[in-house]
């Protein structure tokens, strides 16, 4: 094999590394394992994650691009801390784009349906274990799902980002049985507004579920 064939099969491979090495950093800061303003140990974090240097040192460059991480002289790469103000804004922001995207999106496929309807029963299994993690991963997939009927990919990748930008918070909220009721049932209006394809109701529904997620982030400042 000639040696420009060899490089060009390893760089597909060192892209995917990366980015698995990128998904696992994220993880690790979702759940709280690396914290916010903790500096990024890249060896330990490397053999953490079982993969080199490299693939490493590209993972952070791409959460730096996110927000996700930062880079500070003379401590090297540390895990991004926001302040509350930070947190308002980029739901602000969320929130805006979301609306942008709900108003774009095309009728769903019974497929669709079916797949928003798999997160939303996630999300109340994950609800009654009380496991946090799973409640995070399943709203976002659900989400994901309505979203992608959307073709405004520029909207979708920036939603992405800010997704992103507030993932080592997310870990901390708490839920009162209450709240997490009235979360699940409006993944339920959601997806019922989905299947008739009603998207004042939609609009509404992600209003509502919005407000339930921002009540329990202790002292959220309101944006005039």
């Amino acid at each position: 094999m000639m040696a420009s064939e060899a490089l060009a099969e390893e760089a597909p491979a060192a892209v995917q590394l990366a980015s698995d090495a990128a998904n696992k950093l994220r993880e690790l800061i979702g759940v709280r394992t690396l914290l916010p303003g903790e500096k990024i140990r890249q060896v330990e974090v490397a053999q953490q994650l079982g993969v080199s240097r490299s693939p490493l040192r590209e993972a952070l460059r791409t959460l730096e691009s996110e927000g996700v991480v930062s880079y500070e002289t003379n401590r090297g790469y540390v895990v991004t801390k926001l302040d509350l103000n930070d947190l308002a804004q980029i739901y602000r922001l969320r929130a805006l784009i979301e609306d942008e995207l709900l108003r774009s999106i095309s009728g769903p496929t019974p497929e669709v349906l079916a797949d928003a309807e798999v997160w939303v029963d996630e999300l109340a299994a994950a609800a009654k274990a009380g496991d946090s993690v799973r409640i995070i991963r399943a709203h976002r997939e659900f989400q994901i799902v309505i979203f992608s009927l959307s073709d405004r990919a520029v909207f979708r990748r920036e939603l992405d980002r800010l997704w992103n930008q507030a993932i080592a918070y997310r870990a901390t909220y708490q839920w009162p049985p209450a709240t997490m009721a009235r979360i699940v049932k409006g993944h339920r209006q959601a997806l019922e507004a989905l299947r008739d394809n009603d998207r004042k109701r939609l609009l509404a529904a992600f209003s509502r579920m919005r407000s339930n997620n921002v009540d329990v982030i202790v002292g959220l400042p309101r944006l005039d």
